[in-house]
């Protein structure tokens, strides 16, 4: 009789061993399952994360310096941008300049409530939007990290003048659509307009765009639905810049595939440019609180399936020496009857596999529920913590911007592939093969006589 008839006899002979033991196996095949489905999940969403950041730097005003507008905005230097621009590996340079301007014959969006404002605010400010000039919508963190995304039209290009891009809700609230008019005048109260200007500019909207903080915003001005960009053209005129003399909020230096951003960095530095004024970082910024969450949960997973691991190394190991203790007359029998040690280890590691594999179906469609649930409690933990560590460090804005830079992931959609099922496979046989080593250790160090002698 082989060793695979033993086992097979041996599985159907003890029901009550070979039922605990399934049970045992299923809990630990769905825990490894699910533990490995949500950590490759969590390691695809950190990919995908990363290919959506633009390599490159930003260049900013320093907040400690005195090169800033009179609400503390940037004021970045065309010529510097120039400069950099030039630079070996530098792909393409956007820049944002801001301005503020009332709608004319339209309305912003309101809070609910509409009383965030007091009387002289509303006077002044009651139906501001803010307007970014840009030179490349397209490559805006809020766009290519997909915070906001397009519904309608096209993004602005560099060639474009006097053309704009509204959100859906500002667009639902005044019924205007791709292609229609918005006329902007500069809101001569704003501080960063120096020259108090009341330029009024005709824009045509090219684009529509949807997308919001999911941060509680305490005034109008903080709605993403009052933001509208422009091409640069536009907020010169509305500031009245005369040319050369512009100033920008900041300026985003996409760098060409396989350049290093680093070494960019430091080229940039030893450029004649004032760098008490100005800060450079790296791109990455928007999207390093979404790729820490999803870090954190394949961490947090991988450090889950360790212990799982080891969990099932011991019990398993536990309840197999008991067994093979009541299994010595048994051994003495095989052994006197001329079966060798090499075979009886065979029909023990058997036994566990005729076991394990139903155990692996049955664990498989266990954890296709609970992996799930499993990737979304780990993902609120870890989201939960990271918004204790934020509040601990002071209160963040509602703002679009202020959301972006604590941004974490929203969901986590996990699914048990074949990968996972064979990863899993693999190791569940390394624990079987674990498991039947240090169980038979006692058997191998007797003699075979002494084996024998055991019956």
């Amino acid at each position: 009789m082989t060793f695979i008839s033993r086992a097979a006899r041996y599985v159907l002979r003890k029901r009550v061993r070979t039922a605990v033991l399934f049970i045992v196996l299923t809990i630990i095949t769905a825990s490894m399952l699910s533990a490995t489905a949500v950590s490759q999940a969590a390691q695809h969403e950190a990919g995908q994360i990363e290919k959506q950041a633009v390599g490159g730097f930003v260049l900013a005003s320093n907040l400690q310096g005195s090169m800033l507008t009179p609400r503390g905005g940037g004021m970045v230097r065309p010529a510097d941008v120039q400069r950099i621009s030039k630079l070996s590996g530098v792909g393409s340079c956007m820049v944002r300049q801001n301005a503020t301007a009332d709608l004319v014959g339209a309305s912003v969006v309101k809070v609910p409530g509409g009383d965030d404002y007091d009387a002289e605010k509303e006077q002044q400010f009651g139906n501001t939007a803010n307007v970014i000039g840009t030179n490349d919508s397209s490559k805006l963190n809020v766009f290519t990290s997909h915070t906001l995304g397009m519904v309608e039209g096209r993004h602005l290009k560099a060639s474009d003048k006097h053309m704009s891009m509204v959100h859906e809700d500002l667009a639902k609230t005044n019924g205007l659509k791709v292609g229609d008019t918005l006329t902007l005048k500069a809101n001569p109260y704003d501080a960063d307009n120096e020259s108090h200007s009341t330029a009024t500019v005709k824009t045509t909207i090219v684009g529509i765009f949807k997308g919001d903080s999911d941060r509680k915003v305490s005034s109008r001005a903080e709605l993403t639905s009052n933001t509208v960009y422009t091409d640069l053209d536009t907020t010169s005129t509305l500031y009245q810049y005369k040319a050369g003399k512009e100033i920008y909020q900041d300026a985003t230096f996409v760098l060409n595939r396989g350049v290093d951003v680093e070494k960019t960095m430091e080229a940039a530095k030893k450029l004649p440019v004032d760098w008490n004024n100005y800060q450079i970082t790296r791109n990455d910024q928007y999207t390093s609180s979404m790729l820490n969450a999803a870090r954190s949960v394949r961490s947090m997973m991988r450090g889950a399936l360790i212990g799982v691991t080891i969990s099932a190394v011991i019990v398993l190991s536990l309840m197999l020496l008991l067994w093979m203790n009541d299994r010595r007359q048994e051994m003495g029998v095989l052994v006197s009857l001329g079966i060798g040690k090499p075979s009886l280890i065979a029909q023990y590691l058997t036994e566990m596999i005729l076991i394990g594999l139903p155990s692996l179906v049955l664990g498989w469609l266990c954890a296709r529920g609970a992996a799930q649930w499993l990737g979304t409690s780990a993902l609120r933990s870890v989201n939960a913590s990271a918004a204790k560590e934020l509040s601990s460090m002071g209160q963040v804005g509602g703002d679009l911007e202020s959301n972006m830079s604590v941004r974490t992931l929203d969901s986590l959609t996990v699914s048990i592939d074949t990968t996972a099922v064979l990863y899993v496979s693999l190791g569940l046989l390394a624990v079987m093969l674990v498991c039947v080593a240090i169980s038979c250790i006692p058997m191998l160090r007797k003699s075979p006589r002494s084996l024998s002698e055991l019956r």
